[in-house]
């Protein structure tokens, strides 16, 4: 059976990333995680993971878009999940297919992620 094939986006890699980054310090991340740290969650837990590349590059994106994104790097290959006994509960971890595809995209990009700017609007102004 040939290897399926899925063109991935910049936002998929910045889901690998944020899953690698975390892996590499042994930390497993649900869709949960993923979606605190690549919103920019300002709760405990989201702020421990600030210095994450990832953090706050996807502030646009609710958690169940987010969910479906990490479902399809699931469904090709480039995340597996990871098996916490103490938990009961599954977690995820980047797979030799999503290094290499991380690998080759950080080759082409050198700084490829931007976080977006919160321009303060005033919600009062002076007409006159």
């Amino acid at each position: 059976m040939s290897e399926r094939i899925y063109k991935l986006t910049i936002t998929h890699f910045k889901i690998l990333d944020t899953v690698s980054s975390l892996n590499e310090k042994h930390l497993y991340p649900n869709n949960e995680g993923v979606y605190k740290i690549v919103s920019g969650s300002n709760d405990d837990e989201g702020r421990m993971y600030t210095n994450i590349p990832t953090y706050g590059t996807l502030t646009s994106y609710n958690s169940k878009k987010i969910s479906r994104l990490c479902v399809m790097l699931l469904r090709y290959k480039y995340l597996a999940y990871a098996f916490d006994r103490e938990s009961n509960k599954l977690y995820f971890q980047i797979t030799e297919k999503g290094k290499i595809a991380l690998f080759d995209f950080h080759k082409k990009h050198k700084k490829p992620y931007v976080k977006p700017n919160k321009v303060n609007k005033p919600t009062i102004v002076e007409i006159l």
